[in-house]
C-alpha cells in the first residue's frame, strides 16, 4: 500500500518584533476582551469599506469602458462617481 507523509510547512523566521506583537495581542485580549472585540468589530469595518471601494471601482470602470458619447453627459456615471468620493472620505 501507498504512505502518505503530510509535513506541516513551519516558519522558523521569527523576530522579536513579531514576538512583541503576538504578546501584545495575547494580553490583551486577556486583560481586555472588550478592546478585542472592538479591535475585531474595526477589521471588519475596514474590510467592508474597502469591498464597496473596490465594487464602486469596478462599476465606473465598467460603465467608462461601456459609456457611448461624451461620459459628462452620463447622469448615472456623475451619480456613481460622486458616490465613490464620498464613501472613500467614510
Amino acid at each position: 500500500p501507498e504512505v502518505c507523509v503530510k509535513v506541516p510547512i513551519v516558519n522558523f523566521t521569527v523576530t522579536p518584533k513579531g514576538l512583541e506583537d503576538q504578546l501584545l495581542v495575547q494580553v490583551v485580549a486577556h486583560e481586555r476582551p472588550e478592546l478585542e472585540e472592538e479591535k475585531n468589530q474595526l477589521v471588519v469595518q475596514i474590510a467592508d469599506g474597502q469591498k464597496q471601494l473596490k465594487d464602486i471601482e469596478d462599476k465606473i470602470l465598467y460603465m467608462l469602458a461601456n459609456s457611448q458619447g461624451n461620459i459628462l453627459d452620463d447622469e448615472v456615471l456623475i451619480a456613481t462617481l460622486g458616490a465613490s468620493k464620498t464613501t472613500s472620505k467614510e
